[in-house]
């Protein structure tokens, strides 16, 4: 698919703290957003620039701006490297625009608050791929309704005004980084942060209740070595207690053909079909009868459902539509501009 709408160029305001290098960094979720989001616009041709840390690698179609090393290791609002990567993104994105003509331009905030102080002037901005609580702007796209309705619910005051031009469409993987597993490892997987929140203690508590060996992973992951270690599981074990905004890992055994087991709240009620590309569980009794169940379920017809529904090709007509649509509320009327539609009806 190939851009044809309004927009001539995107402006990416990048990870504050982190080069654009996902090997670099296999278990943080925001760079490999930033990677996606890049590679789509490389793929429907969509001219970008994104704003990065030294030594990003930048998908072809796109111009890096190097805004350099960080002062800091870690950003929050209103610290000293927030103050100044502020100036420096603020400043190049300044210096990009005296260079071009007055164009139909977005600028995607793929960091939300990191990028709040930013002078972007009558140019709209979309937080894009919202996976975190400090979103601030005016378009948003949430991975999940499950998230989007947590947004709302706190942030009443904040968002009240503009839920009207906010979406949802999923994230999305590359299909050729997932290849369908034989699933023969005879260990049940745990991909993730060494967090209570994720639940790590309950996929501990039913492997050893089922007598079946837990693959404990944090980190260090990606490519095929990856897909190969999913792919090798019996089923992905991802009770995360908290509300999931999105889960890439189990969209991601997926993709293996894997079953995921999850708890059942957050977007897992969204990305997890029960009882066929996995199962959503409450109780040790439901945990433990979906690990004795997970061998039965169809590698393929799991792969097939995640593809047609997380693939980038499925996901690319959403993004691209969904750009149109931002421009014609910005420049034609906001919630009555004609044609403001965010895909056919």
């Amino acid at each position: 698919m190939r851009y044809t709408g309004e927009i001539r160029r995107i402006h990416v305001f990048g990870h504050p703290c982190l080069p654009l290098d996902v090997p670099g960094a296999p278990a943080d979720a925001q760079v490999f957003n930033c990677q996606n989001f890049c590679r789509l616009l490389s793929t429907i041709a969509l001219p970008f620039a994104y704003y990065g840390i030294s030594g990003s690698r930048v998908p072809s179609g796109g111009r890096f701006i190097d805004l350099g090393i960080p002062e800091d290791t870690a950003w929050e609002y209103g610290n000293e490297w927030h103050k100044s990567y502020t100036a420096r993104l603020s400043q190049a994105f300044a210096s990009e625009r005296e260079q071009t003509d007055d164009q139909p331009e977005l600028v995607a905030s793929l960091y939300g608050a990191a990028h709040m102080d930013v002078e972007t002037g009558d140019i709209p901005v979309i937080e894009a791929m919202i996976g975190y609580d400090h979103c601030c702007d005016t378009y948003r796209v949430f991975p999940s309704y499950a998230h989007q309705q947590t947004i709302y619910t706190a942030q009443a005051e904040l968002v009240q005004h503009t839920r009207h031009f906010d979406t949802v469409i999923p994230h999305f993987l590359d299909l050729g980084q997932y290849e369908l597993g034989a699933r023969d490892g005879g260990y049940a997987l745990y991909l993730g942060r060494n967090a209570a929140d994720k639940g790590i203690a309950i996929a501990e508590d039913i492997c050893k209740t089922a007598g079946i060996p837990l693959k404990k992973v944090f980190s260090g992951y990606s490519g095929k070595r990856k897909s190969e270690l999913i792919g090798s599981a019996v089923a992905v074990l991802m009770p995360t207690l908290y509300l999931e905004p999105f889960g890439y890992v189990a969209v991601e055994a997926q993709l293996c053909g894997v079953p995921v087991i999850t708890t059942d709240w957050g977007a897992f009620a969204e990305t997890v079909e029960h009882g066929v590309t996995g199962f959503r569980c409450r109780t040790q009794a439901e945990f433990l009868a979906a690990l004795a169940k997970a061998p039965a379920l169809d590698a393929k017809r799991i792969r097939k459902r995640a593809t047609e529904r997380f693939s980038l090709e499925n996901v690319l007509p959403q993004y691209a539509a969904y750009f149109d649509f931002v421009w014609k509320v910005h420049a034609h009327g906001g919630y009555y501009a004609p044609n403001a539609i965010r895909a056919p009806l």
